[in-house]
């Protein structure tokens, strides 16, 4: 009896699996102008919290949003996928950053007290847009993503954090740049610099940001499956212990 319930329940992770790993986009839309992208991801377990999503808001603008639920497994998979099909529901809010982010904190607050529990996520939220790069953003509480002048290989934090979400209410600050370019902009969960080798060494963010520097002349793509590579050598056998998520986007 139990091996057939193992079995059933084998059965059920491998499909949510392949359901989670539908919803994650490895590129950005294709009538995206100006912008070339490229996304990669892999959870620690079968199912995990890290969310990534390119969501087309109108004509000019498009959004950028990448996450990670805060836990592992089944419960934090199904709150990514929530908050996936919250904002894929909501296209026109989506050219607030500010106000859907708040939303969705107010929800994630709502679901922990019907739950008896904390739903902590964090966020960093973008609007895009395409015709000028003016782009508006929040980091609710995210690994900040770096700015990248592709030309000289200089690199940048983008700025400042606010709170984690599903903790407490409050207003997000609203960021902004204009994406020029030649520019690159790298989004990352911390899964990539907590990856750990066997002497309990991280790789840590100073590597992360070298390596993102290094790969200047890299596509999109290439530089995104470089990260994952380097990351498992330094790994060097160790398991994973957290999800892992890399995101660059280029204006071109």
């Amino acid at each position: 009896m139990h091996s057939i319930e193992d079995s059933e329940h084998q059965q059920d992770l491998r499909l949510a699996a392949e359901l989670q790993a539908a919803l994650l986009p490895t590129e950005c839309p294709a009538d995206c102008p100006h912008q070339l992208a490229a996304a990669k991801n892999r959870m620690c377990g079968s199912v995990g919290g890290d969310f990534l999503d390119f969501i087309r808001i109108n004509e000019d603008q498009t959004a950028v949003v990448i996450g990670d639920v805060i836990g592992h497994g089944v419960r934090a998979s199904l709150l990514m996928a929530k908050i996936m099909g919250v904002l894929r529901s909501r296209p026109p809010a989506l050219a607030r950053p500010a106000e859907m982010v708040a939303s969705l904190n107010e929800m994630l607050i709502d679901l922990g007290n019907r739950v008896g529990g904390v739903m902590p996520c964090t966020m960093f939220y973008a609007v895009l847009d395409l015709p000028t790069g003016v782009s508006f953003f929040v980091n609710a509480g995210h690994s900040s993503p770096f700015l990248v002048e592709r030309p000289e290989r200089s690199i940048q934090h983008l700025g400042f954090h606010d709170l984690l979400l599903g903790v407490e209410k409050y207003t997000p600050n609203e960021g902004c740049i204009t994406f020029t370019p030649g520019q690159r902009l790298v989004l990352y969960t911390d899964g990539v610099c907590d990856a750990a080798n066997p002497q309990n060494h991280r790789f840590g963010e100073k590597r992360l940001r070298e390596l993102i520097a290094a790969g200047s002349d890299l596509s999109p793509q290439e530089l995104a499956t470089t990260v994952f590579a380097t990351v498992d050598a330094f790994r060097r056998g160790a398991a994973q212990v957290d999800d892992e998520t890399i995101v660059v986007i280029d204006r071109v």
